[in-house]
């Protein structure tokens, strides 16, 4: 070796590795054996934090990419930097992204090397009911990314004080999707279907709502 040249390295200290996934596009595959509650991966190893008012925030949400960290500041990353942003979804995850700080994606059972590291996307829409289709392959696969409300469910509820109330109706659907989430632990996800229902409600009765 010529003097002053630098070596190589002969492997990847990384935990992790970026590559093309079964799932969609590109995915987040594990080197090494993770537990649960052991950090995987930063969710974005570059990014701008910017004040969830600003409209950039707004317009960057519709990337699908962002995180809102302590209902304050929203993460944008750069996506020419991989991280835990390019982590698949699947209805039986083995991870979770934890947005405090600046966002991390979060072991919740055991991974082996190898293995594709995916999260619960968590996606709530509003009367587009077959938006993202979930190829997942997970035997409890729900076939569809998103949980939609439509506007025939929010006839079923009645916001007051900006707390929700619902009929037997809905209450039922979202109980019944609630024991799902539960069983991922994935609970959080009924705050933001509570959100999306409060807001749609509020549009509808002409009231001005903020986007986050």
């Amino acid at each position: 070796m010529s003097k002053g040249r630098r070596a190589k390295p002969m492997f990847s200290l990384s935990p992790v590795e970026f590559r093309d996934s079964p799932i969609a596009g590109r995915g987040v595959f594990a080197r090494r054996s993770f537990k649960p509650g052991d950090v995987i991966v930063p969710y974005a190893p570059r990014q701008r934090r910017v004040d969830a008012r600003d409209p950039e925030a707004v317009a960057a949400a519709e990337t699908k990419l962002t995180l809102l960290s302590e209902r304050q500041f929203v993460i944008i990353p750069d996506t020419s930097v991989p991280g835990g942003w390019l982590c698949n979804h699947s209805c039986s995850p083995n991870a979770a992204i934890f947005s405090d700080r600046e966002g991390r994606v979060q072991c919740t059972r055991a991974i082996g090397p190898g293995d594709e590291v995916t999260i619960f996307y968590g996606w709530v829409s509003h009367n587009e009911p077959r938006r993202d289709p979930c190829r997942c392959g997970a035997a409890r696969c729900r076939g569809f990314i998103n949980f939609d409300l439509s506007d025939e469910d929010a006839r079923h509820a009645h916001v007051v004080d900006g707390r929700v109330t619902m009929d037997e109706i809905l209450a039922k659907r979202l109980a019944e999707y609630g024991t799902f989430l539960h069983s991922i632990g994935q609970e959080q996800v009924q705050e933001a279907i509570a959100n999306t229902l409060v807001r749609m409600k509020l549009r509808k009765s002409g009231s001005v709502v903020c986007a986050f």
